[in-house]
């Protein structure tokens, strides 16, 4: 290391290195890529500090910090051979620039808060209430394994204008279910999403291919859009990409300072839904990274619901690669369901819900259910609209 007459500069160097934790020295290539940063962040003139986070914390989650020229970077171990519990993070966008580099082999997790509409449909009628959850997903980072999800509760809240319904008071608990890795269309992991168009037009072509040929392909595209993006990781390109595509879908509209349900406010695309919302995804202005998604009702009649009134407020909170899946007991999972169609996917059940394990699609359209003003996809999110049967014979 150089020498240095600042002494407050070796105050600090000395401190780090007390601090430094006891973790295998990080490799070539992510000390490459660190020095191409500080190099970057130097050029431009500008300084870089631990986003959120202090060096005890980053020391707390195993990275390495480095400490050149008063500029402290939080590296993590970049799959290096770093030993410990299955679920170590090996990789994880709060303890860097926000972007991952998984290898295949490995699995990118996805942590989130989401709240939803839940619809369930009787013979005495049908009820209402907003359903909340923490999820936690494991993502084959090539497509060739299956992944886990853990779903736990959250307290649910009233639908706007009704009391929370008895039923809904039973939240308590969590759930763990088997991801299935999805072939051909269906696939959203990160081998398969880094092929994607890494330019405007060629992603818009793609939300439109794959739109079909239905009377709403407009509507179509938004909704693969957010499939694309809800619980999965792309490259910088393609997300720039697919922002800058799905802004120019007749029907978006830009609003910037929208919120998710951290508080952390974005850029959003919205759309009016013909269920009477006002359906937006809200991405980090720089980073085009998905904040959360939101649904704000803008026609009473059609949503059942208080104009104004919020009916769906998601926040995807963490992005992280680990080596392997944490160990499960095999009796403590949910099977895995076949893969969702483009058309029909089954809903995420609630923890503790007797309702296979789905794909991690959004409830849609149901014979037997009202429809409901929540995402509409092949990608994963949220929750149960729950029908009950009628009697036999009618």
């Amino acid at each position: 290391m150089p020498e240095t007459n600042d002494p407050g500069m070796d105050d600090e160097i000395r401190v780090f290195a007390a601090g430094k934790p006891a973790v295998p020295p990080y490799g070539a290539q992510a000390r490459a890529r660190a020095r191409e940063r500080l190099l970057a962040e130097a050029a431009g003139g500008r300084s870089f500090r631990l986003p959120r986070l202090g060096w005890q914390a980053a020391a707390a989650f195993g990275a390495t910090v480095v400490l050149v020229g008063g500029v402290a970077v939080a590296l993590s171990h970049q799959g290096q051979g770093a030993t410990g519990p299955a679920t170590a993070v090996t990789q994880s966008a709060e303890l860097s620039t926000g972007e991952l580099d998984p290898r295949p082999g490995q699995f990118i997790v996805i942590e989130s808060d989401t709240m939803y509409g839940s619809l369930t449909v009787g013979t005495e009628g049908e009820s209402r209430h907003l359903y909340r959850t923490h999820r936690k997903l494991w993502r084959s980072v090539d497509g060739s394994a299956d992944g886990l999800l853990l779903v736990e509760g959250r307290e649910p809240s009233p639908w706007p204008g009704r009391p929370l319904p008895e039923a809904a008071k039973d939240w308590a608990g969590s759930d763990w279910h088997v991801l299935p890795s999805c072939p051909g269309r269906h696939r959203l992991d990160y081998a398969f999403l880094s092929k994607l168009p890494a330019d405007a037009a060629g992603m818009r072509a793609r939300l439109y291919e794959t739109a079909g040929k239905g009377s709403d392909r407009d509507r179509a595209a938004f909704d693969h859009m957010r499939d694309l993006v809800r619980e999965t990781y792309l490259p910088k390109a393609q997300r720039d990409a697919l922002f800058e595509a799905a802004s120019t879908i007749p029907g978006v509209q830009v609003a910037e300072g929208v919120a998710d349900s951290a508080g952390r406010k974005g850029v959003a695309l919205g759309r009016l839904d013909p269920r009477g919302t006002l359906a937006q995804a809200v991405f980090d202005p720089a980073t085009h990274l998905l904040l959360g998604e939101r649904e704000t009702v803008v026609d009473e009649k059609l949503a059942k619901a208080p104009k104004g009134s919020v009916l769906a407020l998601t926040a995807q909170l963490k992005a992280s690669v680990v080596d392997e899946l944490p160990k499960v007991a095999p009796a403590s999972r949910k099977a895995a369901s076949a893969c969702p169609s483009p058309v029909s996917a089954s809903p995420v059940p609630s923890p503790r819900s007797k309702t296979p394990m789905p794909s991690t699609a959004p409830p849609r359209r149901s014979a037997t259910a009202v429809p409901m003003p929540t995402p509409t996809g092949d990608g994963p999110s949220p929750v149960p609209s729950t029908a009950k049967a009628p009697p036999a014979g009618k």
